[in-house]
Parts: C-alpha cells; structure tokens; sequence
C-alpha cells in the first residue's frame, strides 16, 4: 500500500555541479513538491489535410527542476541547509574547555557552495519506496517563522539541474536525541526590547538566475548570482503604543532578534537558532476590524548599515554546519 510513513528526505554536498551524491544527511520533513517538468515542442507548419499534430511533429525541451520542501525546525542538523540558504559560515566554540561538544555556527550572506544533491523517497503502491533525486540544487529562496501555539518551521525552494530515478535510494538514518523548537520558548527583541507577537516570519531571496539554458542540453546550467540577495519578514502584534508606528514612518531602522531556543546542552549553553537583522520597517497604519484587541502588522527589509545586515547562529552539537 503506498503511503507517505515510508517517506524520507535527504541532501548533500556536490563538490561538481549536477553531479550527484549519495545523501547523507536527512530531514524529518512536512511536504514537499519537488518534481520535474519537461516541455514539449510542437510545429506549428500546416500540412495540407493534417487536423492533429503528428507523432514526428513534436521533440521534448528544456527540462525545468524544482520545488519547495517543508521542516520543523530542529535542534541538530539543520546547519547543512542554512549553509546552502545563506552561503557563508564560521564555526566556533564558545568554549572549548568547559562546554567541549557546543557549537555555534554562524551564517551570513556570503559565496554559496557549489550545489547540493537532494533525494525524495516516495512508496508506491506496492510498497516499494522509490527514489528521486535531484542533483544541481540550490536554494532559490527560503522562509523561516513560527506562529503561538506552532512548532518553528522552515521551508526552502529549491532550483535544480536534473531529476532522476537511477539513482539508488540511501540508506536513512536521523541524529539522536532530536527536539523541536517552538513558539514557547521563541523571543523577539525589537532595538533591544523586548516584542510581544503573535507571530513572526524572516525570507529570503537569493537572487539566482534560474533561466540559464542554451543550445545543444535541455539542462539548465548552474544557477549563478545574477542580483541583490534581498531579506524580508513580517510580525504581527497587538497595537500597544506608537513605538512601531513612528518607526514606519519616521524611516527609523532597528536590530531585530529573532531568537527559538532549545534544551540545554551545557552549562549555560542551549541549542538555539537566532537571526540578527538591521531592518527598515515597511508599514503599517494600525486600523479598527470590530470589537477585538486593535492588531498591527510590522512588515520589515534588511538593509546593511555597515556593520549588521543579517545572520543567523545556530548553537547545536554539531561539529559541522
């Protein structure tokens, strides 16, 4: 019987693009709609008599690859995709002689690896998990947020070369001693105090360019930057007072912490996942929808002031991102 417990999801480095790799490392995942679309090309020459287009009228084209996958943001292994998201990392240990298995990564927008492998295993109805793999990926873009009473969540889009089912499905395996992080113990700081939100999401867009197709292949050639990476979000709050409001329209910028965290690995130190921005806000004039609490939505932009534009630490056991 085909069902989605049988499921699995997992990436890896490539260190050639669009060569693929055996995944090594997997996700507990929500959905995902990677697939491949291939076009189809047709005359469009009349041939006297002909009233339906001819089986040797017609040639397969480009083949298009992608799609989004969603996670429940975790305490370990997620430095591999926030690697793939942003570019940059440095890894450090705040300290090495009292807390020897702590970790903190730190991403930022730099260079992005060459590309990933992704595999999708899918059970048919025979109960037989195809694989499905797609080699050349990177992140086109990426959303992280959490809403009261949600586990954090994650979703990437992923822009990639080719798809096949050749192949041979990896063998899946998860870290041990996995949690989740949640809105319970997700903060948001605002110019250093502290927001009330309801929730709170961050995006990116990694400017790739994703049309690089030429003669003689129906594959797209590596997603290459072509523009300004842009990084976005949006909270929604109760209307408290003027603050946010006259940061809107004053053009006031603010450093933003974003901050889920986890259990404790040591000491004084726990898993966490926290972004810092310096951000613009965008809007919005508070309005009155009836009888409830009056709400204010904070759409916000990052935008570098020299010294912050974006980052994101992720403090885990993991000795690699």
């Amino acid at each position: 019987m085909a069902t989605a417990l049988d499921a699995q999801f997992g990436i890896v480095d490539e260190s050639t693009f669009g060569t693929p790799v055996t995944v090594t490392r997997f996700y507990e995942f929500v959905s995902e709609s990677l697939k491949m679309d291939q076009a189809r090309i047709e005359s469009a020459a009349l041939r006297s008599g002909a009233r339906v287009t001819r089986s040797d009228r017609w040639a397969l084209g480009k083949k298009t690859v992608g799609g989004d996958v969603t996670f429940e943001l975790a305490n370990k292994s997620f430095g591999l995709l926030f690697k793939h998201m942003f570019g940059g990392v440095a890894t450090a240990q705040p300290d090495s002689g009292g807390a020897p298995t702590v970790y903190k990564h730190t991403f930022t927008p730099g260079a992005y690896p060459t590309s990933m492998t992704a595999q999708v295993g899918r059970t048919d109805t025979g109960g037989t998990t195809r694989a499905f793999t797609y080699h050349g990926c990177r992140v086109e873009s990426w959303e992280l947020g959490c809403s009261v009473d949600e586990i954090a969540s994650l979703k990437v889009s992923l822009n990639g070369e080719d798809e096949d089912t050749s192949t041979a499905l990896a063998t899946v395996s998860y870290p041990a001693s996995l949690s989740l992080l949640t809105f319970v113990n997700g903060t948001l700081t605002i110019g250093g105090s502290t927001a009330s939100v309801m929730s709170a999401s961050v995006a990116g867009q990694n400017g790739l360019a994703t049309d690089r197709y030429f003669l003689g292949s129906t594959l797209r050639k590596q997603q290459l930057e072509m523009g300004m990476r842009t990084y976005s979000g949006t909270f929604e709050a109760e209307f408290e007072s003027l603050t946010h409001y006259n940061r809107f329209v004053n053009g006031t910028e603010a450093e933003i912490v974003l901050n889920f965290q986890g259990g404790v690995i040591s000491g004084a130190f726990n898993y966490e996942a926290k972004i810092t921005a310096n951000v613009r806000f965008d809007g919005e004039t508070p309005n009155v929808t009836g009888p409830e609490i009056v709400g204010q939505t904070l759409p916000f932009k990052v935008v570098d002031n020299g010294t912050t534009s974006i980052k994101l630490e992720y403090t885990t056991t993991d000795v690699n991102p």
